[in-house]
């Protein structure tokens, strides 16, 4: 473990650390649909839990708006990212951001015309400069309703812009210039892909298997949804990509971390996996029961070194209870009476 981790871990928890780096307004610049800010939390109160103070390096192999990453490079929790995604358009905004060329993408977004016009052009055009993708990707994430940067994502106000909320109300230029430039200062620590997830896991498991150990990695997964990520993302999942990523779990260099959307095919594919809970996205101070609040939460998996006989982790607001597997099973198919919870993942 790198000295700075271990040193930042001596002074407080993880999850202490994490929510401290949380309370930036933005903690990425990018509204990432299915964003996981509040996740980071929940992993680091996990870590705390199973003894692990923080790794040398964190893997995002779908790094979308790169909130863990984030938060656990800015709290000390790793000490190095390697971060990837599939979309050439994001991986070329995180490339530009933890680059020298930083500065520049935050004056162009300073300077930038924030119109219906910008949008059309933007969405249109097929820039080749890779400070003018950059800037498009976080443009058009900044004024898409979600943050969609799929084909069919309409303008925050839609087409007429006769709603209350107008194409800019969700880009704050100073702020967003501001953040860009404080993650650059992150550029030393961070490395960035444009690749396929089974590329690199299989490039980092050759390189554990030719140093003989398995390394202190940290590998945050948090693939596309199962439901409606063609309206969402540019590029999504296929029944064979979530199947493909079950499998190689056993197999990754290192711990692991992995959320998914909640739903039945979620739930069907994950359940038997170690650590595997419904975690509560909403964080309320009111503690609701599984059953009155299911639809909030997010499925997820780990193998922060379960012990023996620990039964699975059902996640409630801002800590976690543990019940036996068919209690779990039996709430879920309260609300969903036909569910097939030991099925395969459907199609």
């Amino acid at each position: 473990m790198s000295s700075r981790v271990s040193r930042a871990s001596a002074s407080s928890s993880a999850e202490a650390r994490v929510r401290k780096a949380l309370k930036k307004y933005y903690l990425s610049p990018l509204r990432y649909p299915g964003g996981k800010r509040k996740l980071a939390a929940r992993i680091a109160f996990k870590m705390d839990c199973h003894g692990v103070d923080g790794f040398e390096r964190i893997i995002e192999p779908f790094v979308g708006g790169a909130s863990v990453t984030i938060a656990f490079l800015e709290a000390g929790i790793a000490d190095r990212a390697v971060i990837s995604d599939l979309d050439p358009l994001v991986a070329d905004f995180w490339a530009t951001v933890f680059s020298s060329r930083a500065d520049a993408l935050a004056d162009r977004v300073l300077d930038a015309e924030v119109s219906l016009d910008e949008w059309l052009r933007l969405r249109a055009d097929d820039p080749q400069d890779t400070i003018e993708r950059a800037f498009k990707c976080l443009f058009l994430n900044r004024t898409s309703f979600s943050g969609a940067l799929s084909e069919t994502a309409g303008p925050i106000g839609g087409m007429s812009q006769a709603s209350e909320y107008k194409i800019g109300c969700r880009y704050n230029r100073y702020a967003l210039a501001e953040r860009i430039w404080e993650l650059s200062r992150l550029s030393s620590r961070v490395s960035v892909r444009n690749m396929d997830f089974r590329r690199l896991i299989a490039s980092y498991r050759a390189a554990a298997t030719r140093r003989g150990i398995v390394p202190n990695d940290f590998w945050y997964l948090d693939p596309p949804f199962f439901h409606k990520a063609d309206r969402l993302y540019r590029l999504w999942f296929a029944d064979d990509d979530h199947r493909a990523l079950k499998e190689r779990l056993a197999s990754l260099p290192g711990r692991w971390f992995l959320s998914y959307d909640n739903c039945p095919e979620a739930r069907a594919s994950l359940r038997r996996l170690p650590g595997y809970a419904l975690a509560d996205m909403r964080y309320t101070a009111n503690k609701k029961s599984m059953i009155d609040d299911i639809s909030s939460k997010e499925v997820t998996a780990h193998n922060f070194a379960q012990r023996a006989g620990v039964a699975n982790e059902v996640v409630l607001g801002d800590r976690a209870r543990t019940v036996e597997v068919h209690d779990v099973e039996a709430a879920l198919l309260a609300v969903e009476p036909n569910a097939k919870l030991d099925a395969t993942v459907r199609p």
